[in-house]
């Protein structure tokens, strides 16, 4: 019996055996159900939340990338008279009055949807008639006449649509790859999956990116471009601070920041100071021969620098002048044709804390950009960055001040110093992580609130 009895119990094992050997085989091959990607679920969270913010609001940008889309001309003529900001040249035609950049990229998703919009138009043509004047229940006078003079001329329901066209089409995906990299550079600084998405899509909601997302707007397309061109300098896995940036790179990176100009002029200082920032970098360890660093970053400028040139050659006559140069007289002509000057008290205060389009008024969680310390992240390679974003972020901050077209930002909300978002959102990271968690906490509740709520009003923050 006592020889017997193992024998029976292998036996008698041997069909579980081979059950459970069937089971792990079958688990090895069928596929798992998995959650999408952190990114990939952070991406179409901010696309459908800047989606649904998104707005009717037409900007002077809109008319050049509808008529560059549809009859591919810088000349916004057939829109005369439907914003200040659109003006005639005798003998050349009707302008905006502003650089390009936005409606070229604004033009792009237009051309996507002009074959549904033309459907649309030819089974109900009267979308696109002439409609008598309708009432508007706003204070601003300014608005109901531009709504009765589009529905004159049957160009209000287009206008409607071409604007939630470039906010659908183009604001919101690049907010969603905006977050995107953030993530994907805080991952790299040692934060875990959950960290850095959480942050990442605090940048996309509790910042002005939701606020300006809602329409095509020049401001926060610069941001973009400073953002990654900032990531290129550093690196996205972290370069050490010695280490010299590859000829391409640094191309890309000039590349944005000229690019930056035919968005706004707003770039030409950031992109001294990246100048400058590329070639103290490689001086420390090349010396003179750093100067070739610049030499890259200069000609990676040269093709969007010949683009703006171009644009204005063929709408002014002139490459060297900005639009601004060729406006008739109005009543902001005492600002003069360039708007700068030195900056002044009441935008060196308003661009920071003026509740109608103050900065920090507009997003409080920036506010510990000013406590980050040197060392941004520790055990990085992103050690004497600080000291730039500083510096870039100061050289926007006084340009804008001395800007006084910057004054006509109280009916329009944060704009001016809104590309300085993702540089000062990446020094206060730190400096949140490290406060106690009710003071980041009534930070970000605050941030949170307060861009929700003029994301939905497109009012003042009171």
């Amino acid at each position: 019996m006592s020889v017997s009895l193992p024998v029976i119990s292998l036996e008698l094992d041997k069909p579980w055996e081979r059950l459970n050997s069937h089971v792990n085989q079958t688990a090895r091959v069928t596929p798992r159900l998995r959650l999408p990607s952190w990114g990939l679920r952070l991406f179409v969270t901010v696309f459908i939340v800047c989606s649904a913010f998104a707005t009717t609001n037409v900007v002077r940008e809109t008319y050049l990338s509808i008529t560059l889309a549809e009859s591919y001309t810088v000349r916004v003529d057939p829109y005369l008279g439907l914003h200040p900001d659109l003006f005639e040249i005798p003998g050349r035609g009707s302008y905006i009055n502003s650089n390009p950049g936005a409606s070229f990229l604004g033009a792009i998703p237009y051309v996507a949807a002009r074959p549904a919009m033309s459907a649309l138009f030819r089974a109900k043509p009267s979308l696109v008639s002439p409609k008598p004047a309708a009432a508007y229940d706003d204070p601003r006078p300014n608005r109901t006449n531009f709504m009765n003079r589009a529905r004159a001329r049957g160009l209000d329901v287009k206008l409607g649509i071409a604007a939630l066209v470039t906010s659908v089409g183009l604001m919101a995906p690049l907010a969603a790859l905006a977050a995107l990299l953030m993530m994907q550079f805080l991952l790299h600084r040692g934060l875990t999956q959950r960290e850095a998405a959480t942050w990442s899509l605090t940048f996309a909601l509790a910042t002005p990116v939701l606020f300006r997302s809602a329409f095509l707007n020049q401001n926060l397309l610069l941001a973009y471009a400073i953002w990654a061109a900032y990531v290129l300098t550093v690196g996205l896995r972290p370069r050490a601070p010695d280490a010299a940036i590859p000829p391409a790179t640094l191309m890309l990176v000039g590349a944005l920041l000229g690019f930056g100009v035919v968005l706004d002029y707003s770039a030409a200082p950031m992109a001294v100071v990246f100048a400058l920032w590329i070639f103290v970098r490689h001086l420390r360890s090349s010396g003179l021969a750093g100067l070739r660093s610049v030499f890259w970053y200069g000609v990676g400028s040269v093709p969007p620098l010949v683009l703006l040139f171009t644009y204005q050659w063929a709408a002014f006559g002139v490459p060297w002048f900005p639009a601004q140069r060729y406006m008739p007289a109005t009543d902001l002509s005492v600002i003069g044709w360039n708007g700068l000057s030195v900056p002044t008290v009441e935008l060196l205060v308003g661009n920071l804390i003026d509740p109608r389009y103050g900065l920090f008024a507009f997003c409080p969680l920036l506010i510990a950009a000013f406590a980050a310390r040197r060392r941004l992240f520790p055990n990085t390679g992103d050690a004497n960055s600080l000291p730039w974003i500083a510096a870039i972020c100061v050289s926007l901050y006084l340009f804008s001040s001395a800007n006084q077209f910057a004054n006509l930002q109280w009916n329009t909300g944060v704009r001016y110093m809104v590309p300085a978002v993702p540089l000062l959102f990446v020094a206060a990271v730190p400096v949140l992580r490290s406060w106690p968690r009710l003071l980041t906490g009534v930070l970000v509740a605050a941030s949170l609130i307060v861009s929700a709520l003029v994301s939905m009003t497109r009012e003042s923050i009171p």
